[in-house]
C-alpha cells in the first residue's frame, strides 16, 4: 500500500532511522476524538492497516464523512513497542474508557521503566525528603549491619578520600547523605537497601572520627516503593549520582552505558524513548552521547553474539586475550623466541610499518634475529572478508614474500575464528 485510505486526512510519521522491525500507531477521529491504538511487525505502508475487531471503529472509518488521524508513535522492537502500547493504554485504561475503540490494554512481559517517575523521586532524594518523610539523624555505628546494596556497586576510593577529607576538615556529617529502601525485595532478596550513600558511610568509618557521630538517613518504607521495579530502582540509583559539579561521585560514562546495555539486553531498541530520556536526564552532549553509545554498543555486543555475529579481536574479552598472547611471544616486548607478533583486521593493515620495524630490528640484533612474521587475521563484516580475498589477500602474500626473503625472514599468517560460537 503506498498511500493510505482518503479517510485518513492527516498523518505524521516518523522517520525509522534505525530501521527497526515494529512500531505503534495511533488511529484518531477527528470527528469525536476516539482513539486506536496498536501494533504492527512491519513497516508503514506495507499493506497493513489495523488489527481492531471493534464494530464502532469499523462503522465510524467507513462513514461517507470520516476523517481520521493516523499517527507512528515510536518504532522499536516487538517486545518493546507491545510494551509501550501496553503502558499507552493501560495508562488510559482504554479498554474501559469510552474515548478509545480498544477493547483490551494490551499485554507485555517487558516493563517499561517510568523515567519521568525515576526523576521525580530522585529530585526529592536530593532535597533530603520523599512524600512527606524528611531525612533525620542517625548514628553511623547503629546503621543496619546486614544492609545490602544495589548490584555492581564497587566504591571508589578516590571518592571516599574526597568525602573523607571533606570531614576531617570541617568536623561535620551534616553535607553527607544516606538513602535506605525499607524492607525491599530486590534482585531475589529481603533487606534495607541501600541505593545512594555507601560512599558516605565509608567516609564516617574511615575519617579520624572513626564512625562517631550522626549521619543525615532518608529511610522510605516499603509501602512507598513496592510498586517500583528493580530497573526503576537501579535508574533511580544512578540519578542520585547526577552529573553535576559536586563533591557527590558523578554517574561515569561507563555507570550510564550499563544501564543503558541492560535495557538493551532486555529488548529495548537504542533509539528507544527510555534510553534516550536516560542520556538526556544526564545533560550528555551530542559528543557524549556518541561515546556513551559507543561504550554501551561494546557491551551488548559481548553479551549478545547474536546482535554481533562478527568478532572484533580489536576489543572485548577476544582482543583482551589475543594482545595477552602476543605479549608472550613477541620479541618486541623482550622475548627470545624469534616470532614478530601481530594481530590485525583485514579492513586495515599497513604492511610498510612491519617490514620497516622488522628489518631495522635485525639489523640491531644480528645475534636474536626475527625469523618470522606471524599475523593473526579477522574480519569485521562479510563485505571486508570478501574484499580482502578477492583483491588483497594474494597480493599482500606475494608482495611481503619477497621482500622477507633476503632477510631470512618466513611468513606465518593464520585467520582467527570469524563468528563467537557462545557468549564470552
Amino acid at each position: 500500500m503506498e498511500t493510505l485510505p482518503k479517510q485518513i486526512v492527516k498523518q505524521n510519521i516518523a522517520i525509522n532511522y534505525d530501521n527497526s522491525e515494529a512500531f505503534v500507531y495511533k488511529f484518531t477521529n477527528l470527528n469525536n476524538n476516539s482513539k486506536y491504538i496498536g501494533i504492527h511487525k512491519g513497516k508503514p505502508f506495507d499493506g497493513y492497516l489495523n488489527s481492531s475487531t471493534n464494530e464502532k471503529f469499523h462503522e465510524d472509518f467507513l462513514s461517507p464523512n470520516a476523517e481520521f488521524q493516523y499517527d507512528v508513535l515510536q518504532y522499536g522492537t516487538y517486545e518493546y513497542v507491545k510494551a509501550v502500547e501496553h503502558s499507552l493504554l493501560s495508562e488510559v485504561n482504554a479498554k474501559d474508557n469510552n474515548e478509545y475503540y480498544n477493547k483490551t490494554n494490551g499485554s507485555s512481559n517487558l516493563a517499561i521503566p517510568r523515567i519521568a517517575e525515576c526523576k521525580y523521586v530522585a529530585e526529592k532524594i536530593a532535597n533530603k525528603e520523599y512524600e512527606g518523610i524528611s531525612a533525620k539523624f542517625i548514628s553511623v555505628k547503629s546503621l543496619p549491619v546486614r544492609r545490602f546494596q544495589i548490584r555492581e556497586f564497587s566504591l571508589l576510593p578516590a571518592h571516599v578520600k574526597v568525602l573523607r577529607d571533606i570531614i576531617n576538615d570541617k568536623s561535620t556529617l551534616e553535607h553527607l547523605m544516606v538513602v535506605i529502601l525499607k524492607d525491599r525485595y530486590y534482585r531475589g532478596r529481603k533487606g534495607d537497601l541501600i541505593i545512594d550513600g555507601n560512599h558516605s558511610i565509608e567516609a564516617a568509618i574511615t575519617s579520624r572520627f572513626a564512625g562517631a557521630g550522626s549521619i543525615p538517613v532518608l529511610e522510605i518504607p516499603e509501602d512507598m516503593h513496592k510498586d517500583w521495579t528493580d530497573e526503576e530502582v537501579d535508574i533511580i540509583a544512578l540519578m542520585c549520582n547526577p552529573r553535576t559539579e559536586n563533591p557527590r561521585l558523578e554517574s561515569s560514562y561507563e555507570d550510564i552505558a550499563r544501564q543503558i546495555c541492560k535495557l538493551r539486553l532486555q529488548g529495548f531498541n537504542s533509539a528507544s524513548k527510555p534510553i534516550k530520556d536516560l542520556k538526556d536526564h544526564f545533560k550528555l552532549s551530542s559528543n557524549q552521547k556518541t561515546k556513551v553509545s559507543k561504550i554501551a554498543n561494546e557491551m551488548f555486543a559481548e553479551l549478545n553474539p547474536n546482535d554481533a555475529t562478527w568478532i572484533n579481536y580489536g576489543t572485548g574479552s577476544e582482543g583482551r586475550d589475543i594482545k595477552k598472547l602476543i605479549e608472550k611471544e613477541c620479541v618486541t616486548h623482550g622475548h627470545h623466541t624469534g616470532i614478530f607478533s601481530k594481530c590485525y583486521s583485514t579492513s586495515k593493515y599497513n604492511a610498510w610499518s612491519d617490514l620497516y620495524d622488522m628489518i631495522l630490528y635485525n639489523e640491531k640484533n644480528p645475534n636474536d634475529k626475527i625469523t618470522t612474521y606471524k599475523v593473526r587475521w579477522y574480519h569485521t563484516d562479510a563485505n571486508y572478508k570478501k574484499t580482502w580475498e578477492k583483491k588483497w589477500e594474494k597480493n599482500n602474500e606475494s608482495v611481503i614474500d619477497s621482500l622477507l626473503k633476503p632477510h631470512g625472514i618466513t611468513r606465518d599468517w593464520t585467520y582467527l575464528d570469524e563468528k563467537r560460537s557462545k557468549v564470552a
